[in-house]
């Protein structure tokens, strides 16, 4: 059920070996036509070419409904909150494009849609969000080892409500830039060279190996800075 490279603690398991390797980086489109093209994580066989994409949460809020991929939250009475879904590629990832047309979730104040490519053994990350308070704005991210630095997010104004139409959103990831883009314009570059950090003597640009990822959860709903 775990044994997927970077959802696996190779420190908690049974020995070495435990942990898949990484099934590596392929170039294709997944429509979301086919029922297989994300299965529950433990239905996932280990193989990558047989599912485009894994939940990774239960239970399972993922559907495929219309040749779309539909990611629902419900309410969860115990928690007093909304338990959303995830999902991640099968296929890991290091430098490339990926676009994902999207729709986000509903104008709720604290409901918060992601598109992301994550290494969650690193804690590198590059991604997409939007707050279901200000759905005419999305927010382009990046972290480096999961060190927070709110300087590291922009936010832009994408000319409508991304609730009500769909938009391609795409990641170019390069070993010296990043790039994010709406509908084909860019609307930002982060260069390498420009994350130096004088004092750490490293350049925190993410550069780990992750994982594509689209995801919606509940990050509050006060309408405070931030997500709730």
């Amino acid at each position: 059920m775990f044994c997927m490279w970077d959802l696996c603690d190779a420190t908690k398991s049974y020995n070495s070996t435990s942990c898949w390797k990484p099934e590596g980086c392929l170039g294709q489109t997944v429509n979301f036509d086919s029922s297989s093209d994300v299965v529950p994580v433990k239905q996932f066989s280990g193989n990558p070419n047989t599912n485009a994409f894994v939940s990774v949460f239960e239970p399972d809020n993922t559907k495929i409904e219309d040749g779309k991929l539909v990611l629902d939250m419900t309410y969860d009475s115990a928690q007093k909150k909304g338990f959303g879904a995830t999902v991640h590629a099968s296929h890991t990832i290091q430098y490339g494009t990926v676009t994902a047309r999207i729709k986000t979730a509903a104008i709720a104040k604290g409901v918060v849609s992601a598109f992301i490519i994550r290494s969650d053994q690193v804690g590198d990350e590059i991604d997409f969000e939007w707050v279901g308070k200000e759905p005419n704005t999305v927010e382009t991210n990046f972290f480096y080892h999961d060190i927070l630095n709110y300087s590291n997010s922009k936010y832009f104004d994408i000319g409508g409500d991304s609730s009500a139409d769909y938009h391609d959103y795409t990641i170019v990831w390069d070993p010296d830039f990043i790039s994010w883009a709406v509908d084909g314009k860019t609307l930002r570059t982060l260069k390498r060279e420009d994350t130096y950090n004088k004092s750490a003597k490293e350049y925190r640009f993410p550069a780990a190996e992750g994982r594509v990822g689209l995801s919606i959860w509940d990050g509050g709903n006060s309408g405070a800075e931030g997500t709730e």
